[in-house]
């Protein structure tokens, strides 16, 4: 009997899934961990972002639209090779529904001077007009803003992961841990950007409605084949190990 036993336990585990590395960070530290190597602002540097009570408070004073050329509030990380997520449980201050502003997750081209990351990237914010509870996918590519659409989403605090394979991105969104990942819109092709160089969170734009906006977030976390964990891994938080057990 115990014999049969550990067999079914040994098949178990054959036929279980790879799983990908994670690298989670819960900002429980008192300072960003230092594989968030850049981060970016408007000019005057009037933004901020900070860590308290385990969260990552990014502010911005506002009033800028999505094409920019001369600076965008993120905050950023190297990318790992091949292909990734990103998820985040995320809210604003003042809470939803918005009031003229997309924030988000992002995936951009490349680690060069341009003051705003803009050629390309891939994006899904969150926000919209006055009143609005919207998520929103799309690019920039080659300069030209790429509108995938925009669709109902829960109000904030809501989770969102934005997953690339290849050059094909797609976002997601859930309202509690312990929902399925629900699919906003279509995925979308950025051709030419299946090896970007940064991944991260922060503004898409903020015109004006919410003049002294902040964006809160409780965890941020990076999967995929290549992702090197993190060297002390907090293990907490309901997210991730609850991801886990669904995939078992």
């Amino acid at each position: 009997m115990k014999f049969l036993y550990y067999s079914v336990i040994f098949t178990f585990l054959l036929a279980m899934p790879v799983l990908a590395n994670e690298w989670l960070d819960e900002f429980d530290e008192n300072d960003l961990n230092e594989a968030w190597c850049k981060i970016t602002w408007r000019p005057g540097d009037a933004g901020s972002a900070t860590l308290d009570d385990g969260k990552l408070l990014i502010n911005e004073p506002g009033d800028f639209g999505h094409m920019i050329i001369d600076g965008r509030p993120l905050v950023l990380r190297k990318t790992p090779e091949g292909d990734f997520s990103i998820s985040v449980l995320i809210d604003t201050d003042p809470p939803a529904p918005a009031v003229d502003y997309w924030v988000g997750l992002f995936i951009i081209a490349e680690d060069g001077d341009h003051p705003t990351l803009a050629d390309n990237f891939a994006t899904l914010s969150f926000g919209g007009s006055n009143g609005e509870e919207k998520a929103i996918i799309g690019s920039i590519i080659d300069g030209a803003w790429n509108d995938k659409g925009h669709f109902d989403i829960p109000e904030w605090p809501v989770y969102l992961k934005l997953e690339k394979t290849g050059d094909q991105y797609t976002g997601y969104s859930k309202k509690k841990p312990t929902d399925e990942w629900a699919k906003i819109g279509d995925t979308w092709t950025h051709a030419g950007m299946a090896k970007p160089e940064l991944l991260g969170l922060g503004f898409l734009n903020n015109w004006g409605g919410a003049p002294d906006l902040t964006v809160i977030v409780d965890y941020f976390l990076l999967e995929g084949e290549n992702v090197i964990p993190m060297a002390v891994q907090s293990t907490d938080k309901l997210p991730s190990a609850w991801g886990h057990l669904k995939t078992l």
